[in-house]
């Protein structure tokens, strides 16, 4: 299964699905290195000992840096599209004296169509999340960083399945 604590997105479209779908998303300033059609010193190549990194930051706070050095292609992909994906779907009632009793409140299984990652490459990696004021996201600081993976993936959500 997978299940996503946090997530920070850096349009508006993309927090107002999130919230429909069940993802937790926040607003932030996301960056990340790309990869150009052109290499050169500007974009790394998909090679062993390319490094790729990204950045979180909100409210001009840097909440999260991050980087993997490429090693190996990944040989097997399909663990990354097996698993479930629940998310929690929640809107409260905002009407006084019902603020205990959401207007949504229900897990979800998502249900995906066109499943597909692409130049999918493993390596080591480093992650460290920043405290800042009114977020809980460093809270959740991992004690060991395991295997990093640059990919490009893409999905369309076909609907979210009440669990019940």
């Amino acid at each position: 299964m997978s299940w996503c604590l946090y997530i920070y997105v850096d349009n508006h479209h993309a927090l107002a699905r999130g919230w429909i779908q069940g993802f937790p998303k926040k607003a932030g300033n996301v960056h990340q290195t790309r990869v150009f059609a052109s290499p050169g010193k500007a974009s790394p190549t998909l090679s062993p000992g390319a490094r790729f990194g990204a950045s979180l930051s909100c409210d001009e706070r840097t909440l999260a840096t991050a980087r993997v050095t490429l090693e190996a292609p990944m040989e097997d992909p399909s663990a990354l599209l097996s698993r479930d994906t629940i998310n929690l779907r929640h809107f409260p009632t905002l009407e006084v004296g019902k603020y205990d009793k959401p207007a949504v409140h229900e897990l979800v299984r998502m249900d995906y169509a066109d499943q597909q990652v692409a130049e999918v490459w493993t390596g080591t990696s480093e992650i460290e999340l920043f405290q800042a004021p009114g977020e809980e996201l460093a809270d959740l600081a991992p004690v060991r960083a395991g295997m990093g993976f640059r990919a490009s993936m893409s999905y369309n959500v076909t609907q979210v399945e009440p669990l019940g």
